[in-house]
């Protein structure tokens, strides 16, 4: 009688450890998913940022740079906050 006590408490023991091995299996799963995708993100958002630092050194590197031009008849008025 005692056998079959300790043989039925061993495998609900080992029932319970291998659902909550399942379960931690399935969410290092879903963690392992979760990176991949936050990874491939970053590597397309690196790319685009790379492509618009080229474009911006391109932009700088010009001959054609705009050239701020005076604004004839109107005065400055100093706005709220700037000092006198």
């Amino acid at each position: 009688m005692l056998y079959k006590g300790l043989v039925l408490l061993f495998a609900l023991v080992l029932s319970l450890s291998m659902a909550a091995w399942l379960k931690s299996r399935q969410e290092l799963q879903a963690v392992t998913a979760a990176n991949g995708s936050l990874r491939k993100t970053l590597g397309d958002l690196t790319i685009a940022i790379a492509e618009k630092d080229r474009e911006i050194d391109r932009l700088t590197q010009s001959d054609c740079e705009v050239q701020k031009k005076p604004q004839v008849g109107r005065r400055s008025v100093p706005r709220r906050g700037d000092r006198l």
